[in-house]
Formats: structure tokens, sequence, C-alpha cells
């Protein structure tokens, strides 16, 4: 709950400083007199000075409070550098709290009660008009005393100070967005709300109602959503639960078999197979063209080449992509529902040619391809193609793939509560363990997940959800509440389970009783965009860079894996030189070229005709065994030619080996 500031009234606060309040200007005060007196700026600007500081404050803020200048405006007392800061600029985001005087609350139950009402008559203006509530930036924040409790009781017990000045309307107002939709978040380490207020944004969900008809660059749809069995207060505000982002698994927290290692998490199959975590991946192809056929772009006369939709005609093209142009459609373009794979021929989707220069036309004049193909490492089918026009009035095409990502070993998935872990293996449903009730998990996660991270609400969700899944009603998680896990254990008590979630389960090879029992329940688990699918790379032979011969860089390029100075460090340590050569020089940038014995410098060699000279002493140079061919790393060749650039010369000295 906050608000951001839009910024108004600066000059009327600085006439009011100077005529009613009595704030000496720069140019009248004596400088001798300076550092007696408090320092008074607006947004930054040092306006004036005044002798009694606590005067100038208590009189805004007592004019803010009763709305004879904007709620939005922040002061701000720093004694200790004497200086009075006024804010009243745009972007501040401020947020509200309750008012207290000598310790006590300003506003009554009364008040709450006219509230309460829903009627128009009393609002959340009228608690501001009449000095119950104020909004607070992050700089007057931190000269304020704020009390986290309305009850007394809390107040004596979590309190240590006895000059509060504000109050905050409920605890869990202290968190944002993300961080309100954690449930039980007072019972986790910090650390690890924080995980998570970062990675709910990564989840997978239905992100707008509309996204059939939206062309994103890319999108991720879960299949089957679920809404939390344990909620917030603020996921009602938020409209959480209508589009939701999670699956409410069952759980087991249990080592079993060993893949579940180091935040790995261990699958049931058979939950997959039924759409567990089940996804849809959308990727839009943006292209633009200059005309809409080949013969209008040849009647209009342009100085530049014009690039129009079509199929590339093979006769008159040159520098075909290397990709599959069947599929292509008259138009150019590609055909909704077509099924369309990358790899080393990738699909094209888009047909485009570059035309020749009209004004200044050559013969035989040829046209250049310019296709889009499917990038290499992905596969799915055309979900939609959209034809339309951009701002220049050039022909604009959207083409949007649709591709379903299963769970599969390597993906990435979290509850919560910042406990974050890959996939590392799935068993079929008759071979995960099952409890007396015949349940298997969806998941297992590792119990060495738990203690050092101290993520007390996991398991607290957990309990909490288990009760929601029989009572049929979704369980309150909100922050600083005033539920206990000791309530949570009787209702599951109640029901007619163990008070803390341990069942007995079997084990599914051998069908005898595991010896320990296992903390078994619903927990609300997220899919995260990242996807081993998506990260996959790894490179045989292929493209080198053309400036210095080097592999290309980067998974998109199709490009080579970096051998850094650290691993470099890590080869000379072990001793494996030839290894070190092989890595850095053999499979990198290898090349072989001639130089001349005698001067050491570059010489031609012309191997198909066995001729061989040295330019700079050729008339001395006497037979070809004077030339000699080196192999050195492109980089190096590239570099003498830079230094020949700057006169400076770099000469071999060759020994045959």
């Amino acid at each position: 709950m906050s608000y951001v500031s839009v910024g108004k009234y600066s000059s009327q606060v600085e006439d009011f400083l100077m005529h009613q309040l009595g704030v000496e200007r720069l140019e009248d005060v004596d400088p001798a007199t300076i550092p007696l007196k408090t320092k008074i700026f607006i947004n930054g600007d040092w306006i004036g000075l005044h002798k009694n500081a606590e005067f100038i404050v208590n009189t805004l803020k007592n004019l803010r409070r009763r709305m004879h200048i904007p709620e939005e405006v922040s002061i701000v007392r720093d004694i200790i550098n004497k200086e009075i800061k006024i804010y009243t600029d745009s972007g501040r985001i401020q947020r509200p709290l309750f008012i207290m005087d000598n310790n006590k609350l300003v506003i009554k139950k009364k008040d709450i009660r006219k509230l309460s009402r829903g009627d128009n008559e009393y609002n959340f203006s009228d608690l501001l008009k009449e000095g119950l509530v104020e909004f607070l930036d992050v700089e007057e924040e931190e000269t304020a005393m704020i009390q986290m409790f309305i009850e007394n009781r809390k107040a004596k017990e979590y309190g240590y100070c006895f000059t509060y000045t504000h109050c905050e309307i409920h605890p869990s107002m202290i968190l944002g967005v993300m961080a309100s939709c954690i449930p039980f978040p007072d019972h986790n380490q910090s650390p690890r709300n924080t995980y998570q207020s970062a990675m709910g944004k990564q989840a997978m969900g239905v992100y707008a109602s509309n996204y059939t008809l939206r062309f994103d660059t890319l999108g991720h749809i879960l299949y089957y959503p679920q809404k939390p069995l344990v909620e917030t207060r603020a996921m009602e505000l938020l409209n959480f639960k209508e589009l939701p982002s999670g699956i409410n698994a069952i759980v087991a927290i249990m080592c079993f078999t060993g893949y579940n290692q180091e935040d790995s998490i261990i699958f049931n199959q058979g939950s997959i197979d039924r759409g567990l975590f089940r996804s849809v991946f959308f990727r839009t192809y943006t292209e633009e063209a200059d005309m809409d056929d080949v013969s209008r772009a040849y009647n209009k006369k342009r100085y530049t080449p014009s690039k129009i939709f079509c199929i590339p005609p093979k006769n008159f093209t040159d520098g075909f992509r290397m990709g599959t142009y069947s599929r292509l459609d008259t138009d150019g373009l590609i055909f909704p529902g077509t099924r369309v794979s990358g790899g080393e021929s990738p699909v094209i989707l888009a047909g485009k040619v570059l035309l020749p220069n009209q004004m200044n036309p050559k013969e035989g004049a040829r046209f250049k391809d310019a296709s889009t193909p499917l990038r290499h490492n992905e596969n799915g089918i055309i979900d939609s193609v959209m034809i339309t026009k951009n701002q220049e009035g050039k022909k604009l095409v959207k083409i949007k793939t649709r591709s379903v990502r299963t769970p599969q070993i390597g993906d990435k998935f979290a509850s919560r509560h910042g406990q974050k872990g890959t996939c590392g293996m799935t068993y079929r449903n008759e071979d995960m363990p099952f409890s007396r009730e015949g349940i298997s998990p969806d998941l297992i996660v590792n119990p060495h997940a738990i203690p050092s991270r101290m993520t007390i609400g996991h398991l607290i969700e957990c309990l909490a959800s288990k009760v929601s899944s029989f009572k049929g009603a979704s369980s309150d998680g909100s922050a600083f509440s005033n539920i206990t896990v000791d309530k949570i254990a009787k209702q599951l008590h109640s029901i007619g389970y163990q008070r803390y979630g341990n069942e007995v389960m079997y084990n599914p090879f051998t069908g005898q009783k595991l010896q320990a029992k296992i903390f078994l329940g619903p927990t609300y688990y997220q899919r995260l965009r990242h996807m081993v699918d998506d990260k996959i790379h790894a490179r045989a032979r292929g493209k080198l860079q053309n400036l210095n011969g080097q592999p290309t860089e980067g998974r998109s390029r199709d490009g080579g894996l970096r051998f850094g100075e650290m691993e470099r460090d890590c080869m000379i340590s072990h001793g494996t030189a030839k290894f070190l050569k092989e890595r850095l020089f053999d499979v990198s940038d290898f090349y072989r070229t001639h130089v001349c014995r005698r001067c050491g410098g570059p010489a031609i060699a012309n191997l198909k005709n066995n001729e061989y000279r040295c330019e700079r002493c050729k008339e001395d140079a006497g037979s070809s065994s004077n030339i000699v061919a080196i192999n050195i790393p492109y980089a190096c060749k590239l570099l003498l030619q830079e230094l020949a650039a700057m006169q400076i010369k770099i000469r071999f000295e060759t020994n045959v080996i």
C-alpha cells in the first residue's frame, strides 16, 4: 500500500516559509551567523536559514496534517548537520502510517467504525484531513520512530522505545508486492524472502487473460495453474487468485535414492504425464518490408535497396540461408498451424529479399536473400501470423511460435520460501514411496535444504495446506498474524492425522515400511522460466569469427565454450602442456604461414607451383630452403599486421624442430 508523489507547490511552500515563518534569505544573512542557524533546503536547493528549527518542523507538520499544505510534502530534520530538508518533487514513494501523540494513537475506535461502514460519507481522505494518518517517504521515515503493533500488549512486549511518532496500520504493510504474497514470511530467514521476491517474477502462470491475442516477444503459460491453499490478504488486493502462478503439489521431505542431493528434486513421472507443471512457450518473430510486391518495388525509383516479402526466386537470388523454404506460402510467409523445427537446416518463417539499387542499375543485378529462419535450438508450431503496418507505413509481420514444455531433468522449480531446486530425476509412479492411504508424492525434496536455511514458513505452509485440503477452504498465511503452529497442529490432529504432518511411508522397491516417519503434505510450488532446453549448449566444430579466426561466442551463434585465463592456470598447475596447446591453439585459431629465415619477415609461398620467395631479400635469398612454414595463432598474425601499420616490424627467428 503505497503512493507515488506527483510533485507540486514548491513555490507556495517557499513563499510560506519566507513570509509567514520568518525564514531569512541567503542574501540577507551575515556569513558569520550561518553556523549558529539551521539551513533550509527545498528539493535540494538552499533557500535560507532560521534560528528555531523545531518551530519550523512542528509548524509545517501541523499544517500538513490539517491539509493546509499538500499531504505529499516531506519534512526531514537533520539535527547533527543543522539542516531541514523539504521535498515536494515527483517520484517519491510514500506509505501511510497512523500518527501517534505522547505514545498514544490519535485515531480512535469510533473512527475505524465509521470507516468500516463502507459508505462514501467517511473514507481514507477524511483520515488525512483529520490528521489521523499521514504519508511518509523514505527520507522522512528515517527520522520517525514507528511502532509495529497497534495492540498495547504487543507494543509493550516488542517495544523498546517510549517516544513513538507513528504506528503501522498493519505490520505486513512493510512488505512490497512480491513479499506480501509469501505465506508466513515472519517465520523465514530474511534473505529467503528476498530470493522469493525475485523468483516470484520468474514463475510461470497466466500473465494476462488475453495472451492468445498478444504478440509478446516471450511468453510462458502454465497449463493447469491452481490458486494456493494458503493465501495472504494481499493476494485478494492483487487478484493473485484469479491469475495464479503455481500448483499445490504433494511434497515429501525425505532422502530417497540420492537423486535429490544439492537442491535437486525428484519428480513423479506419473504426475508429469497427467499434466503437472506442463507449460507452453510462445516466441514472436518480427519482420519489416518496404513493398507489397516486386512490380511496385521496381516501378518506384529508390536510392536504397528495398526489402519485400516473397519466396526468393532460385535463379535470381544470391546468399541463400541454410534452411527449408518449402513451408512458405505464396506471399512469402509461413502458414499458421505449420510444425517447424530448428537444427542444421531450420525452417524459414518469412521469405524476404533485398532488391538491387534501381537508381544505378547494373547488368545481371540479382536479389539478396534476407529471410528469417527459426532459431536453430527451437521447434514447435506456428501459432499465429499478423500482417499490419508500422508507423512509417512499412509492412510489419509478426509470427508467433508455440511449443509445449514438459518438466524434465534440469528444469528449475521453487517454493514460495526461496527453496529453489532443479529436477534431478523422474521416477515412475510405482517407483515412488507411498503412504498408508496409497498417496505417492509429486515431488521429493531433500531434508538438508531446511535446517541451514531456516525456512520454517515452508513447513508451516505445508501443515496449513494439509488442513485446508481437508476443510475445503483456504488458510490465511499473512505476515504477523495470530496463527501459530500449535493451532494448525490441533486442527490437523482433530482430522485424524499426526500433529506435525508426519506419515508412515513404504519403500516402493521392497514394500517394507520405512523406519522414519516422513513429513508429507501439499506445498505451493512454482515452475520458473529457467529451463534446460533454453540453456543446453555444446559444440564440436562450427563458425569462426571473420576478424580473428577464433570460434564465435554465445549460444545463439552456436559458439564455442570459453577457455579463459583461470582455466589456463588450472591446466598449467596440472602440467598438461599438450592439452593446453590443443585448447588454446589447435582447436581455436590455428594458422600456417611462411617466413624468410634470413630476414625474419613474411614470405610468399605458392604451394601449387612449389614457388617460394622473399620480397625483401630476393636477390640473395638463395634456395627455397630459406623459406620455412610456421604455425602461429591467427591472433598473432593479426597483431603483426597491426604493428606493421604503426611502423613496427617483428622478425621471426626460426629453427628446425
